[in-house]
């Protein structure tokens, strides 16, 4: 993506969005990554980068920890090993291992979640594992960085002769020392190193008395650092032995720096993908930091704005303490593809450069694979090219005017721009003669028309405004103004130019009305009267948003009542057809039952043959059974009416006395949200289902409550924290307070172990970390971290 001119990277704030990036990156390669990041134009590569960055974004959000411990910079330590011969040190091969170890766990790790992180996995699969580099390279050096005894039977052998003959050295010493002392022979009563060699410090005019050989003299003279001719030759095997020691440990780095030499091309290559796997990482953090989403993206020039914020702007809130924060107004733009061109006009310092900035920054940020502060809904298009004239660029070396300086602008972007460019303006029609400067900038926005351009232009002037209302493919737009206060409310309104309020601003400030006066007449009529009419529509505009305001609160409110009521009538219509089919089964039961006593009345009949007497007695028989037919249904017909009767009660309303449908103590109904209620009994508030609840002649107990608790159902979630909390990227007092409040949380939510992850660095958060912790009751202990889970870049913390 061209960028003109190149300075448009610091004006928009582009350099701080990078800056603040990089506090979250880990390695060299990641630093360089960084540094190479741009916005690019291609619309599958930025789609590309996209799905990578949502779903480390989304990884990061459901696991509480990525392994990438080690991410250190192999590639100096892999080109050295190509040489023939050369030996690498030991801390550089033990550096080389752990790399190894982070390519091989992370790419494990991303493959096994490839099934929701497809885009990770493609590029995981180019971390090729080292595994027997790796090994080999732990078989021989320590976590230390020093070669191992065991790394080879030479050099086990060797040691334990170098042990063995030393503890021979310190035995002959200890018993010179003791013969000696008792002569008073020497200065001090340890022996000490001179040279590689182990000597006594022996007074000076005591030198001759002992045999021996002198290795060093104090700088007084009075002392001489004394060989005795007993060690001699201990010292001599000694210093043999090492260096046969020196030339086997050389053997064995050389062997191993060849093992590495061989595995050149993939360490390089490896190296390549931790820097980008280390920028998205640190992008992801970033951009969760910011509560940043990823856009939708359209081909078309289609600029769908959704609450969005300028993150420079965020970032500086941030940094102060929370007490002096401002609330930052958010952006709502739209440019449709039929459109062209936004001119924004309004007061000063209402919002229009930062509008400007704004949009340019984020369509920056996303062409170069960062998410954006704004809403979900958002949608942008992808731009070859964006020109940006703000500010003053004029040049004492170059021999430019601030004048000349737009104009050389203006000749470039018109040689460079196309329909795949954005053209930002800020003050449009500045820097020279007014109505010059305003024909000149009208003829350049109708070149550019030409070209098919996507423009937003912010301006002052009167007959720019007249412009975009008149041209069909430009729109007019103004940063609303408070104008019973007279202070700028720097929200966003499409389809509506604005004053510069620069009369009404003054006199607020308490400029001289008669002066004020004469301003207006020196205008001219005419250009008072368009002042007016945009006064009189932005106050029309207002009163409108206003209105509407309320008739949105009051359609909540219907809907929500609606609601209720839809539901109430569900719920009815359910327990009717639940009586209806009670009914239906009771009746079919007492009918199942008549039949069978007839059945049975029938059979007899026939078994005794017509005999008169048994006829008589079956007769009576059925008569008893039809009366108690008729009486089960007659009281199953009053059970109904009974228990209808009891549901035509009307529903409680808030103030009604009632009684849970499984309890027995009464209370008031304070709230009714939709199916959830709360009701006060015994001074407690208990939340629970509208539908369980009963009107009730029972009067509630009044006690009042010493303290108000609510009730949460089984349905009602408890609150969850993650047990990490990454720090890194804040600052002083910041870092503090979330520290604070997220041990506070997780002591609530009864965590028994957290990670504080707050890198290296130099050591002042791990630090500030540590301090708090220590203070902290609730905190049984807490130590760093183990390599594998972040080493001393994290410290995990047991609590109470």
């Amino acid at each position: 993506m061209l960028v003109y001119p190149g300075s448009a990277f610091e004006k928009l704030g582009y350099y701080a969005v990078k800056e603040s990036v990089s506090t979250y990156l880990r390695s060299e390669m990641g630093f360089e990554e960084l540094e190479a990041m741009k916005p690019v134009s291609g619309i599958k590569t930025i789609q590309a980068e996209l799905k990578r960055l949502n779903e480390m974004m989304r990884l990061q959000q459901e696991e509480s920890h990525i392994p990438f411990a080690h991410p250190w910079d192999v590639r100096d330590a892999a080109k050295k090993s190509r040489v023939k011969r050369a030996i690498l040190d030991p801390e550089s091969l033990h550096k080389t291992g752990l790399f190894c170890s982070t390519c091989r766990i992370l790419k494990k790790f991303i493959m096994s979640k490839s099934a929701n992180c497809p885009a990770l996995a493609e590029l995981a699969q180019y971390l090729v594992p080292l595994k027997e580099l790796e090994d080999e390279i732990s078989r021989v050096i320590s976590e230390h960085g020093a070669v191992k005894d065991n790394a080879s039977s030479e050099l086990r052998q060797i040691r334990k002769s170098i042990a063995s003959r030393k503890n021979d050295l310190r035995s002959t010493m200890d018993r010179i020392i003791r013969s000696m002392n008792k002569d008073g022979y020497l200065a001090e009563f340890e022996a000490t190193i001179r040279n590689g060699r182990m000597v006594l410090p022996v007074r000076a005019e005591h030198k001759r008395k002992i045999s021996g050989f002198v290795q060093d003299v104090s700088a007084t003279g009075q002392t001489v650092y004394l060989e005795p001719a007993e060690a001699l030759h201990i010292n001599n095997d000694i210093r043999e032995l090492e260096q046969q020691e020196r030339r086997e440990v050389e053997r064995i780095l050389m062997e191993l720096t060849a093992k590495v030499g061989d595995q050149y091309s993939f360490l390089i290559s490896n190296a390549a993908n931790i820097g980008q796997f280390d920028l998205l990482i640190a992008k992801s953090s970033f951009c969760t930091r910011l509560n940043a989403i990823v856009p939708a993206l359209k081909e078309q020039s289609v600029i769908h704005l959704r609450n969005a914020r300028n993150p420079v702007l965020i970032l500086k809130q941030r940094k102060l303490p929370k007490d002096e924060r401002e609330t930052i107004i958010p952006l709502n733009l739209t440019l449709e593809q039929e459109e062209k061109g936004i001119i924004i006009s309004g007061p000063n310092a209402g919002g229009k450069s930062v509008s400007l900035k704004t949009v340019a920054l984020l369509q920056m940020m996303v062409q170069s694979g960062l998410a954006i502060t704004a809403d979900e809904d958002t949608i942008l298009p992808v731009f070859g090219s964006l020109f940006l004239d703000m500010g003053d660029d004029q040049s004492i070396d170059n021999d430019l005017s601030t004048f000349s300086s737009r104009l050389t602008w203006m000749r470039e972007t018109l040689a460079k721009a196309d329909e795949n460019s954005l053209i930002l303006i800020d003050e449009a029609g500045t820097g020279t003669d007014p109505e010059e400067g305003v024909a000149l900038y009208q003829a350049f926005l109708e070149e550019l028309y030409e070209k098919n351009c996507t423009m937003i232009v912010t301006t002052h002037h009167g007959n720019l405004k007249v412009f975009g209302h008149n041209h069909p493919a430009f729109a007019n737009a103004s940063m609303a103004f408070d104008q019973t206060r007279l202070t700028p409310t720097y929200q966003f309104v499409k389809g509506v130019p604005g004053s510069s309020y620069a009369f009404e601003i003054s006199k607020r400030l308490g400029l001289d009305d008669k002066l004020l006066e004469r301003a207006r007449n020196l205008i001219g009529s005419s250009k008072n009267r368009l002042e007016s009419l945009i006064l009189d529509m932005e106050g029309q505009k207002q009163d409108a948003s206003r209105l509407k305001s309320e008739v949105f609160q009051e359609k909540v409110k219907l809907e929500k009542l609606m609601n209720s009521y839809e539901q109430r009538l569900k719920t009815l219509t359910t327990e009717r057809d639940k009586l209806r089919e009670k009914a239906l089964n009771e009746a079919k039961t007492i009918m199942d039952s008549a039949n069978a006593r007839i059945e049975e009345a029938i059979r007899k009949i026939v078994e005794s043959k017509g005999d008169k007497k048994k006829i008589r007695e079956i007769r009576s028989e059925i008569e008893q059974a039809k009366e108690q037919t008729e009486q089960d249904l007659k009281e199953t017909a009053t059970k109904r009416k009974s228990k209808n009767l009891s549901k035509k009660t009307d529903p409680p309303v808030v103030g009604d006395t009632v009684a849970l449908d499984d309890a027995r103590s009464a209370g008031e109904l304070l709230e009714i949200n939709g199916k959830q209620a709360v009701v006060l009994v015994n001074g407690l508030r208990i939340k629970t289902n509208y539908n369980r609840l009963v009107k009730t002649n029972k009067e509630p107990q009044k006690k009042e409550p010493t303290f108000k608790m609510e009730h949460f159902t089984e349905a009602d979630s408890t609150p969850r924290i993650k047990p990490n909390l990454d720090l890194r990227g804040l600052r002083g007092e910041e870092a503090v307070n979330e520290l604070t409040y997220y041990i506070d949380r997780a002591v609530q939510t009864r965590l028994s172990k957290v990670e504080i992850i707050h890198g290296k660095g130099d050591g002042v958060l791990k630090k500030r970390v540590h301090e708090i912790l220590s203070g902290r009751k609730d905190v049984r202990s807490f130590e760093l971290a183990p390599w594998e889970q972040g080493g001393p870049g994290c410290t995990i913390a047991e609590l109470q």
